[in-house]
Formats: structure tokens, C-alpha cells, sequence
């Protein structure tokens, strides 16, 4: 641990860990092998679970799992490789997709993708294929954190402010004390574009292995920085979930339960932060009819797409069938004629 920015790093996660952990003893961690490797496909990996349903909604493959079902999946996931990206997504989410390329290849390879936003779930009750409601990143920690402790799962705090992640795994580790938090980290404005921060900050998640990392950094930045640790690290479960650590720490309020059950956060934040998130949310609006009609035909391309290939997979298949019962054909008709 020679390099200074690395010492600075890992201390100032174990000194926040030791807040909340005084009376746990920790090993030293050991060195890691930091050589760069080339980024995996984690796609290619067999998954022992069956494949999570999903439908095409505002140009997104939406999960079709329920709350208790997509944390059960981060929990099979966490611990095992290779690593993998849960994203909530919404209406804002949609909107930074049309016009930018990355966010949209980080969409693409995220291993999850969850309701977040009311929308997704009556357009899907209109399209006749009802989600079973909303998943959103707020209300996936509590669960999470509870279903991480009782089986045993480590987790890590990435984003907000470092006085919010305090609070918040002080309020964790006090419901379940069995929670191994391997650490917390608030990082500098404009480390996404430090490759040396960035490079350490693989070598300090390679070093504490955390099973589940709780990534708070609002989107587009959250689903590039996860989908390039995913890739870095190879193991893990990095869950996107915007503000949420913001809103469990108590220093910002979330929208009551009935803004909630209405589908009208999005209203609640818009007035609490009007200068911040007024204008995206009347873009949003605005936009709404052509995000519909991108939809429809949207759905219509993709719903084609799924056809050719079910038509290619049993094109294969008959071709298959017959290329054996004709080899079966002629070794029977070659053994005849032995016979004669």
C-alpha cells in the first residue's frame, strides 16, 4: 500500500466503518492484483435461476419481479461472479436515454431493470401485461439490508455525502446488528473523470469485497460508474438507487405515502425543490405524448424482433430434426445392405 491516494482512500473507509463498528475487530486487508484486465461480457455467464421475465415499456426491457422477488435475486447474486448492475429507471431516465449513447449502453448491458416510476406501471396495465407494481430504489434498502443480514451478505455505501452515509449505516447496524458494512464512500465532485481515483477505487473494492454496493450518485453518472466497476471488479452486486440513501438518513424528506400510492412523487419533488427539478419534470411532461407514440413503435420493432428470432430458433430446430433422420436414414439403408 505504497501509493499515498490509495492510503487515503481505504483509511477513510475503515475510519468510517469504525463508527458503527467499535467493537468489531477487523483483519488487515491484504494486496490485491490491480493489473488492468480486459472487461468480460457478463451476459455470457449461465445463471442457475430462471430468466426474469421482462417487458417493453417507453423503449426499456422492464423486470416483471416484484419487490420481494428482485431482492431475493440481488441476494442470490451478491457474492457470486461475475459481477452484476441493477438499475431503477423512470420517466427522467427515459428522457437522457434518447440523446445519450453511453447511458443507453449502460441500460443495455444492466443485468436488472426495475419500475421506478408509476408510469411504466399503468402503461403496462394498458398494454394487457400488468407489472405487479412499483420497484424503486428508496424502497429496495430496507428489505435488502434486512435480507443481507440474516443471510449473511456484505454491503458497501457509495455516493450522497459522507455525513448521510454515516447516519445511515449507524441507523442500519443499529436494526440489524448482524449487517456486515465493509464501508462507506462519498466522492469527490468530478471523480468520475480522475482515471487515478478511479483506479484505486477498484484496487480499495477488490481489497474489502463487498457482496452488495448501495451506488447513490443520481443518474446517468450512477449506471456508467456501476456498469465500469462491474466490468473492473467482477464481483458484486451494484444496485442504483438515486436518492435514496438521502432520504433514509432523514435529511431530505420523501414524498408521503399518498403522493406515493398516486403515483405523484415526482409532484412532491418538483415543489420541495422547484428550482432543481421543476424544469426536468416539465420537460417530462411536455415530452409525454411523443414518449408515447416512441412506444408504440418501439414495442412494435421489438415485438417483431422477438418473432424472427423464435422463427430462426425453430427453423434451426427442424433443420436439426431433419439433418437426423436423414443420417439415421442412411445408416439404416447402409445396414441393409450388408444384410443382402
Amino acid at each position: 500500500m505504497d501509493n499515498p491516494l490509495f492510503r487515503r482512500v481505504l483509511l477513510g473507509v475503515l475510519a468510517a466503518r469504525a463508527i458503527y463498528e467499535t467493537a468489531q475487530q477487523t483483519a488487515t486487508p491484504q494486496q490485491t492484483d490491480t493489473t488492468p484486465k480486459p472487461p468480460r461480457d457478463r451476459r455470457a455467464f449461465v445463471d442457475d435461476l430462471p430468466p426474469i421475465a421482462t417487458q417493453r415499456l417507453f423503449g426499456v426491457s422492464v423486470s416483471e419481479l416484484d419487490l420481494t422477488r428482485t431482492v431475493e435475486r440481488i441476494i442470490h447474486w451478491a457474492g457470486r461472479r461475475p459481477a452484476r448492475v441493477v438499475v431503477t429507471t423512470n420517466l427522467d431516465h427515459v428522457m437522457k436515454l434518447r440523446t445519450n449513447a453511453a447511458f443507453q449502453k449502460a441500460y443495455d448491458e444492466a443485468d436488472l431493470v426495475t419500475p421506478d416510476g408509476m408510469p411504466f406501471v399503468w402503461l403496462s396495465k394498458r398494454e394487457e401485461t400488468p407489472l405487479k407494481g412499483r420497484v424503486t430504489g428508496s424502497d429496495l434498502i430496507t428489505p435488502l439490508m434486512t435480507r443481507a443480514a440474516e443471510s449473511g451478505r456484505s454491503v458497501f455505501f457509495f455516493g450522497s455525502t459522507l455525513s448521510r452515509l454515516h447516519t445511515v449505516a449507524r441507523q442500519l447496524k443499529t436494526a440489524h446488528p448482524t449487517l456486515d458494512i465493509k464501508g462507506v464512500y462519498a466522492p469527490p465532485f468530478g471523480f468520475e473523470r480522475d482515471s487515478q481515483l478511479h483506479a484505486e477505487l477498484v484496487r480499495m473494492l477488490r481489497t474489502v469485497r463487498p457482496d452488495i454496493i448501495l451506488v447513490a450518485l443520481g443518474a446517468p453518472k450512477q449506471e456508467l460508474w456501476s456498469t465500469k466497476m462491474a466490468d473492473s471488479v467482477r464481483h458484486g452486486v451494484f444496485v442504483n438507487i438515486g436518492g435514496g440513501l438521502d432520504f433514509l438518513s432523514g435529511e431530505v424528506k420523501r414524498a408521503p405515502a399518498a403522493f406515493q400510492s398516486a403515483g405523484l412523487e415526482w409532484l412532491w419533488r418538483a415543489l420541495t425543490e422547484p428550482l432543481r427539478l421543476g424544469p426536468r419534470y416539465t420537460k417530462i411532461l411536455i415530452a409525454l405524448p411523443s414518449l408515447l407514440k416512441m412506444h408504440k413503435r418501439d414495442r412494435a420493432r421489438y415485438q417483431a424482433l422477438l418473432r424472427r428470432k423464435a422463427i430462426a430458433v425453430e427453423s434451426e430446430r427442424h433443420y436439426r430434426d431433419t439433418r437426423t433422420a436423414t443420417r439415421e436414414a442412411e445408416r439404416d439403408r447402409a445396414f441393409r445392405a450388408t444384410l443382402d
